[in-house]
């Protein structure tokens, strides 16, 4: 993971504000968000706090504190219903394709789109036997000997797509550039096949599934299929920004970030926030598995309310706008186990401003816009973002390739 990032706009977190009860430290966030490996030190039920130490309003500096009803005071709002992600990301990754200044090399993006269709199905042959029931909130579906053997035919599909990629790459058509981004897939999915199968394994095992730190390193090790690197939230101080007179600060779960020096930000900027719920189980309803039914305040969970993920998630996506590659938006992912939804807060300044000074938000209103959700671990959900998952992973990887510093670097590539 790329942890050489370090936020100008942010600032040492011995600067928080002194109260009678002050924000907990990031270490201790840390822990409480339940990256311990121990279930005890989950919450129990769904009147839970957000945190473990119970504060009053008025020190309700940390969005890790945040419930909706704080994050709609603010103006914020989430949409009434879920958008479909080829909807929720296309002026966002327009956006991003402009801010990187790749619209002046259209040869190349032609060719990593090429890659990317190589790599969409490589994934997709390499992949189709982990596929577990569509619900799969019953560790007893699963059988270790199921799981072995599943297991055993996705690593022979990767050494018989490695074996092609060999093949081909005798031939002018596999140049240097394929082979760096699939070397860095091939790599991926490796670790990502051994990851998951250990885990499955050990709930089994175990017989219930694993706390949140498990399902969260597994996003981990699922973003890199689609060349995406990920960094923890505390791996970077805090970021702060003053609402309504008060410092607040945030400290996401995971950030993507961009690879690489950019020189249009003064640091590396972040692509997406990820939070990640402390949730023990979650159920939708048939008609919530679709974009048109669902919406995502009526999500039931055990272990953690809703609203108290959606209050922590929107803060989280308001304080990293500061942070965003892109202009004035700020992409999201909720993780709860293996589900994911994706999400967008599209901010304009003004409402930044009238927040900063706690002016009236009288109709001012910015919409928290999401997808529906993904289980990570079903074929079905699975194949229809990966293709959204690696575009978002290629313009990531841009920099890091060096072709807008290097034209020597780049030439060999086209």
């Amino acid at each position: 993971m790329d942890d050489s990032s370090n936020s100008s706009d942010s600032s040492d977190s011995s600067n928080s504000i002194l109260s009678p009860c002050s924000s907990p430290s990031s270490s201790e966030l840390t822990w409480k968000r339940g990256r311990s490996s121990s279930s005890s030190q989950t919450y129990e039920s769904d009147d839970s706090c957000t945190s473990l130490v119970k504060c009053p309003r008025f020190c309700e500096d940390h969005v890790s504190e945040w419930d909706i009803s704080k994050l709609e005071s603010f103006g914020i709002i989430y949409d009434d219903k879920a958008t479909e992600l080829a909807d929720l990301y296309e002026s966002a990754l327009k956006d991003l394709y402009l801010v990187l200044g790749i619209k002046h090399l259209a040869e190349l993006w032609t060719k990593l789109l090429k890659i990317k269709e190589i790599l969409v199905e490589s994934t997709k042959k390499c992949m189709q036997s982990l596929d577990v029931d569509e619900e799969f909130s019953d560790i007893d579906s699963l059988s270790p000997f199921a799981v072995v053997k599943e297991t055993e035919k996705c690593l022979q599909a990767i050494a018989k797509i490695k074996d092609e990629m060999a093949a081909n790459g005798s031939t002018s058509s596999f140049d240097n550039l394929s082979w760096h981004l699939f070397s860095f897939w091939h790599t991926a999915i490796l670790e990502y096949v051994e990851y998951y199968s250990d885990l499955i394994r050990e709930w089994s095992s175990h017989g219930k599934l694993g706390v949140e730190g498990e399902f969260c390193q597994l996003l981990v090790f699922f973003s890199r299929l689609f060349l995406l690197n990920s960094m923890s939230g505390d791996a970077s101080p805090e970021v702060r920004m003053t609402l309504d007179g008060v410092d607040t600060t945030s400290v996401p779960d995971l950030r993507y970030k961009l690879q690489g020096e950019c020189t249009h930000f003064k640091t590396n900027p972040s692509l997406m926030t990820v939070t990640v719920g402390e949730v023990k189980k979650w159920t939708l309803a048939q008609d919530e598995k679709t974009t048109t039914g669902f919406n995502i305040r009526n999500m039931k969970f055990t272990g953690q309310s809703v609203e108290s993920l959606l209050g922590r998630h929107g803060g989280e996506l308001l304080l990293e706008w500061k942070k965003s590659a892109l202009q004035d938006t700020n992409l999201g992912i909720i993780c709860v186990k293996n589900m994911i939804i994706f999400t967008c807060l599209k901010l304009d300044r003004e409402h930044l401003s009238n927040l900063a000074h706690g002016h009236p938000m009288e109709d001012e209103k910015s919409i928290i816009r999401y997808s529906r959700p993904y289980n990570i671990l079903v074929r079905k959900d699975r194949e229809e973002i990966m293709d959204t998952m690696f575009h978002l992973g290629l313009l990531c990887r841009i920099k890091s390739l060096h072709f807008l510093q290097d034209k020597a670097f780049l030439h060999c590539f086209l």
